[in-house]
């Protein structure tokens, strides 16, 4: 490697300024790249204090430009913007549904105006897997409450088979039950029955479908949304199929 130490001027020993030429419209120049110039703008003009004074009879300099015409930067999108939020999920029954996971602080809640709050908590100090967004599968390390009631939650271990990595809900005398039926999505059954799709890589961005073929009866209420939303958000969805999972252990003995 090269590694010679490039020539350097010597200061000067006077130490008086040196002047140097501007570069002013070159690329990088906030002034010159991102904003029209407007007349009189001090930008386009050199205000050196070594500037003469205009002489007599000499034509008036124009005056500064009213505050009005001075560019102006765009204004930042506010931080309760939904376009802001990449968490933010336009459903198409109950509209905005914000989901907001922190994995560090094994937090998740879901809000939304039209379906009640969903929380649900890990505990401080339970063992973190990090396969796992909301950090751990353990029913004993996890608080989840459902519109401020307490509602149970029983994950399954999540081994080699699909249906290991399900989650069970009870609620309001309601059983849910969220599990992979593909490599990315999870069927949300209420009381046995299917009533949507879910898929989520784990990173909080939930997107979710209602078919409409369900059978009589079976509506999807803004509970069994907040509660679907949730358990995506905070154990991801899909799984594998057993022989994929199977020759991934195989080979990882034989490494």
């Amino acid at each position: 490697m090269n590694t010679r130490t490039p020539h350097q001027t010597p200061p000067d020993p006077q130490g008086s300024p040196q002047h140097t030429e501007g570069t002013r419209g070159t690329h990088g120049d906030p002034r010159t790249d991102d904003y029209p110039r407007t007349a009189g703008d001090p930008g386009t003009h050199d205000t050196g204090q070594d500037q003469l004074p205009p002489t007599a009879g000499a034509a008036p300099l124009d005056p500064p430009p009213e505050p009005s015409a001075q560019p102006r930067p765009l204004a930042n999108l506010q931080k309760d913007d939904p376009s802001a939020d990449p968490s933010a999920v336009d459903d198409l029954l109950f509209g905005a549904v914000h989901v907001a996971l922190d994995a560090g602080r094994g937090v998740l809640t879901v809000t939304g105006n039209a379906i009640p709050t969903v929380s649900l908590v890990r505990a401080e100090g339970a063992d973190v897997d990090e396969a796992v967004p909301l950090g751990t599968r353990s029913a004993a390390a996890l608080a989840l409450t459902v519109d401020g009631g307490t509602a149970r939650i029983a994950p399954a271990r999540g081994r080699f088979l699909r249906r290991s990595y399900r989650v069970d809900v009870e609620c309001a005398g309601v059983r849910y039950r969220l599990t992979p039926d593909s490599m990315e999505e999870s069927t949300l059954f209420k009381d046995g029955i299917a009533i949507g799709e879910l898929s989520s890589t784990g990173d909080g961005r939930v997107s979710a479908t209602w078919p409409e073929d369900r059978p009589a009866g079976s509506g999807v209420l803004p509970q069994d949304a907040a509660v679907g939303y949730a358990l995506a958000a905070a154990f991801g969805t899909g799984g594998q199929p057993f022989w994929v999972t199977a020759v991934e252990f195989v080979a990882e003995l034989l490494s």
